[in-house]
């Protein structure tokens, strides 16, 4: 059981779909497994939420950045006990908030 509570934000909610659809448009069984391969990942960062690094460019904040499966990131903060899944991006997107 994760140690943090794991809030997923809209932005990466749509993000997940947005990946979601691209794969399935090949194969949907790779598609869903990519969803928990996330998934899973979310459930690791809560169990250990400093095994990211830390991506200080990108606010003032303590943002932190997990890469999965080589080509995404997940964009993430722990604030008060608090998982936020920021975003699910691609390695060859921007990060914008």
């Amino acid at each position: 059981m994760p140690e943090h509570k794991i809030i997923v934000t809209p932005s990466a909610e749509e993000d997940m779909q947005n990946i979601f659809d691209f794969i399935a448009k090949d194969n949907i069984s790779k598609a869903i497994e990519m969803i928990d391969i996330f998934e899973k990942k979310f459930d690791a960062l809560a169990m250990f939420p400093k095994s990211g690094f830390i991506k200080s460019k990108l606010t003032i904040h303590e943002v932190r950045c997990a890469v999965v499966a080589e080509h995404y990131q997940i964009i993430y903060s722990l604030k008060n006990n608090v998982l936020y899944i920021l975003r699910v991006l691609t390695g060859y997107q921007d990060i914008i908030f």
